[in-house]
């Protein structure tokens, strides 16, 4: 038998291909696959070269990023630091300034020249500036105008309001308001204690009350230091009268001639020195008293003379009891 020598078909590469590539490759060739690559040693040594090359130029491009961004980083905190210390240099120059005009302000500015008082009627201008803890000659800016204050109103009872202001370069001004409401109040001995509607007594011992002075009955004085509230035996005694003369004034009721506080409980006014107006408990003393003042005008129509007692009590229910 003749041996028939098969002829094996050149690849387009120039090699020849043994069945089983062949195999192979028709059967990725069916799911649209390259067939595997087969390099030789030198084409592995040349992509490793290729990569670590690459490797090497993205490091480096790193490097490169970073040192820029050092650079940066470095003229930003340079600037940071020239802007520091310009801020501090501007923050001590202005520091400097403000020290040295205070000390100027301190000793040889702002002299006190003029002391001004005006309001004043009880009180002459040499009173008022024997008590006045401000001197001329001395600092403006030093003087103490609360202190004075508080001093004037103690040592001069009838100053009501004391507003002492600074007018710079070189003026105190005392602007004086006198105490507009007189309180009194009947001693044992048969004298007179004198107060404001604030209750800072006025004057202790009065042989006299005045003319339009607003009667304060039944209350026991513990101690009347002028210049000083007035102290009663009754601690409650105080606040009440306080919320009834508030009440009052607010209200502008001039025909008051006396207001009363016994206890808690116990409270009135006097209407023209003829009706007692008894009000109870002070809550809601305003709605009472208008309640009061509604009725004494229908009294009135009848009887413009009319004496007696007006109860305002709960619900506002007014009883009246004629002399």
């Amino acid at each position: 038998m003749k041996n028939k020598k098969k002829k094996t078909k050149k690849s387009r590469g120039g090699e020849n291909k043994n069945p089983r590539t062949q195999r192979e490759d028709s059967g990725l060739g069916q799911w649209g696959l390259e067939p595997p690559k087969i390099y030789r040693s030198d084409q592995r040594l040349n992509d490793f070269s290729n990569a670590e090359r690459n490797r090497q130029r993205k490091d480096n491009s790193k490097n490169n990023k970073t040192i820029q961004q050092q650079r940066i980083d470095e003229n930003k905190r340079r600037k940071q630091k020239k802007i520091t210390r310009k801020i501090i240099r501007c923050t001590a120059l202005a520091l400097g300034i403000v020290a040295v005009v205070t000390v100027l302000s301190l000793t040889v500015l702002f002299k006190i020249q003029t002391i001004s008082i005006n309001g004043n009627e009880r009180y002459s201008k040499q009173e008022i500036m024997a008590v006045l803890p401000i001197e001329k000659q001395k600092n403006l800016v030093l003087a103490d105008t609360k202190s004075a204050k508080s001093k004037l109103e103690e040592n001069l009872p009838y100053i009501y309001n004391a507003d002492i202001r600074r007018k710079f370069p070189s003026t105190i001004n005392v602007n004086i308001t006198e105490t507009p409401k007189i309180y009194s109040i009947k001693n044992a001995d048969k004298t007179y204690t004198l107060l404001d509607d604030r209750l800072k007594v006025l004057e202790n011992s009065s042989a006299k009350k005045p003319k339009k002075a607003t009667a304060i009955k039944k209350a026991e004085i513990k101690s009347a230091v002028p210049g000083q509230e007035v102290q009663f035996k009754n601690k409650k005694t105080a606040d009440n009268l306080i919320i009834l003369i508030n009440a009052v004034q607010s209200m502008k009721l001039d025909k008051i001639s006396a207001v009363c506080s016994v206890d808690i409980n116990n409270n009135y006014i006097i209407y023209d020195s003829r009706i007692t107006i008894k009000l109870g408990e002070t809550d809601g003393i305003e709605d009472k008293i208008n309640s009061a003042f509604a009725a004494i005008e229908k009294i009135e129509e009848q009887n413009p003379l009319a004496e007696g007692e007006l109860t305002v009590g709960t619900g506002k229910q007014i009883y009246f009891t004629e002399k």
